[in-house]
C-alpha cells in the first residue's frame, strides 16, 4: 500500500477522563508546564448528554459530560481532558490492560522534570533508568509514573538518538541552554589480561574468543545495558615504532552508565557463569582494570555490536568497508536518510554481507559494511542500486571517502 503523506498527517491528540479537570490542570502545569488552550465543554454550560450524545462518544446511557478541556505540553500534540459523571467508571489502565494505557512525554532534563512531577503530586514506579535494545544509547533515560488520578505517564529523553540512524521518529529540535541533568553518561571499562602460567598464550586466545566471549554475551542484563564488547590480541609481527608489554591481550566493554555496569557485573548470571569462568583461564591478580568515561578525538562510535564467526579462516577473508558521507547545513538530512534507508534495504540482501550499521558525527555520517569476502564487496559495488547511490550522494554535492580493513578480531 502507497502511503500518501498529504492527507494522513498524524496523532492529533489523546483523550483523558480525570476525576477533576482543575486538579488535573494544575498537575499537568506544575509537572509539565502545560498550558490551557481553551475548554471544549465549559463547566458553567449545561452537560452534553442524551441519545445522540451517548451514540457519538459511545457512553453508557444516562452518561453526562460535565466539562472538557484541551491542555498544549511543549510542541507536541494536544491533551484533552474529560470529566464525566453518571457513569460507572473503573481505575486508570495499567500496561497490562487491553487498549490506550499510558501518556509519554519528552524531557530534556529528566531529573529535573521528576523533581517537577513528584512535587505537583506525581508517584514514580522507580529511578529514571537507561533505556533498552534499540534505544540504548548513552544519555538515553525513561521513568514510569503515576497521576494523582492514576493515569500512567512516562518521563522520557533520547538525545542519543537510536543504534540505526536510518531510523527516524519524532523528536522534539535539541535547545541548546539545556543541560542534560537526569541521564547517565556511558562508561566504558578497559582491561588489560595476563593469562594464567599453567596455559599457553594460544590457549589462553582460543577460550578468550570462542567460550568466554560467547558466555559474557548470554548475560541478561548484557542485552539492556552494554553498548559494545571488544576483543583484541598481540600481533605476532613485532615492530620498533612502539614499545609494547606481555599482556596476552584487552577487553573493551562500554556500559550505557555506571548504573549498567553494576547491574551486569553483580546479576546472577555473571557471578555463577562468567566470573568463574574468568578464574580458568585469567590471572586475576595480573590484569589491570580501569573505568572510564570516554572522549572520542578522532573518529566516532560504532552503533551496532557484530556476531562476528569464531572460525579463524572465516575472520581473516573478512572485508569491511566504511564509508565517510560529509555534508552541510545546505543539505537535507531527512534526504539523506531516504537514500541510506534504501541503500540498507539492498545491502542486507546481499548473500556476502554478514552486517550493515551507521553512526552519525557532527557534520558526517558513517558506513559500516562487512562482507564476506573482498570478492563480494566487489559484486557489491557493482549493483545498480550502489551505483544509484553514488549519483544521489553527487547530486546533493556529498563527498564520500572510503576506508577498506580486513576484519580479523
Amino acid at each position: 500500500m502507497k502511503k500518501d503523506k498529504n492527507f494522513i498527517r498524524g496523532i492529533d491528540h489523546i483523550g483523558i477522563t480525570v476525576p477533576d479537570i482543575e486538579a488535573a490542570t494544575k498537575f499537568f502545569q506544575n509537572a509539565f508546564q502545560a498550558e490551557t488552550l481553551y475548554d471544549v465543554q465549559p463547566k458553567n454550560q449545561e452537560p452534553m448528554m442524551g441519545s445522540e450524545v451517548e451514540n457519538q462518544l459511545g457512553l453508557p446511557k444516562g452518561s453526562k459530560v460535565i466539562h472538557m478541556r484541551l491542555l498544549q505540553i511543549g510542541e507536541s500534540i494536544t491533551i484533552e481532558l474529560f470529566r464525566i459523571e453518571n457513569a460507572t467508571q473503573d481505575d486508570a489502565a495499567s500496561l497490562n490492560d487491553y487498549g490506550l494505557q499510558h501518556l509519554a512525554i519528552y524531557v530534556d532534563d529528566i531529573k529535573e522534570t521528576v523533581r517537577l512531577f513528584t512535587a505537583a503530586g506525581g508517584e514514580l514506579l522507580s529511578q529514571p533508568h537507561s533505556l533498552a535494545n534499540m534505544e540504548n544509547q548513552p544519555g538515553n533515560a525513561g521513568v514510569y509514573g503515576k497521576a494523582p488520578w492514576g493515569t500512567l505517564i512516562e518521563l522520557i529523553t533520547y538525545p542519543g538518538g537510536l543504534k540505526d540512524k536510518s531510523i527516524t521518529r519524532w523528536t522534539p529540535n535539541p535547545q541548546g541552554n539545556i543541560t542534560q541533568t537526569g541521564a547517565q553518561r556511558m562508561v566504558k571499562m578497559t582491561m588489560l589480561l595476563k593469562r594464567k602460567p599453567e596455559i599457553s598464550h594460544d590457549e589462553f586466545v582460543k577460550h578468550h574468543i570462542k567460550k568466554h566471549g560467547p558466555l559474557f554475551q548470554q548475560i541478561p542484563e548484557a542485552q539492556s545495558h552494554v553498548i559494545r564488547y571488544i576483543q583484541t590480541h598481540p600481533i605476532k609481527k613485532k615492530t620498533d615504532a612502539v614499545e609494547t608489554n606481555s599482556y596476552d591481550g584487552t577487553a573493551e566493554i562500554w556500559f550505557d552508565s555506571l548504573d549498567g555496569l553494576k547491574t551486569v557485573l553483580t546479576s546472577d548470571f555473571y557471578k555463577n557463569r562468567v566470573f568463574p569462568d574468568e578464574k580458568t583461564f585469567l590471572d586475576h591478580e595480573n590484569t589491570l582494570i580501569t573505568i572510564g568515561y570516554q572522549d572520542v578525538i578522532i573518529g566516532g562510535d560504532f552503533e551496532t555490536i557484530e556476531n562476528k564467526s569464531l572460525d579463524t579462516s572465516e575472520r581473516e577473508s573478512k572485508i569491511t568497508a566504511i564509508t565517510t558521507l560529509e555534508y552541510s547545513e545546505e543539505n537535507s538530512e531527512e534526504k539523506i536518510l531516504e537514500a541510506l534507508k534504501q541503500l540498507k534495504s539492498h545491502v542486507l540482501m546481499e548473500k556476502g554481507c554478514l552486517s550493515f550499521s551507521l553512526s552519525q558525527v557532527d557534520s558526517k555520517f558513517i558506513i559500516y559494511e562487512t562482507f564476506k569476502s573482498r570478492k563480494d564487496l566487489k559484486t557489491h559495488k557493482s549493483q545498480s542500486y550502489a551505483k544509484t547511490f553514488e549519483e544521489k550522494l553527487s547530486n546533493m554535492n556529498i563527498s564520500s571517502k572510503v576506508q577498506i580493513l580486513n576484519s580479523i578480531n
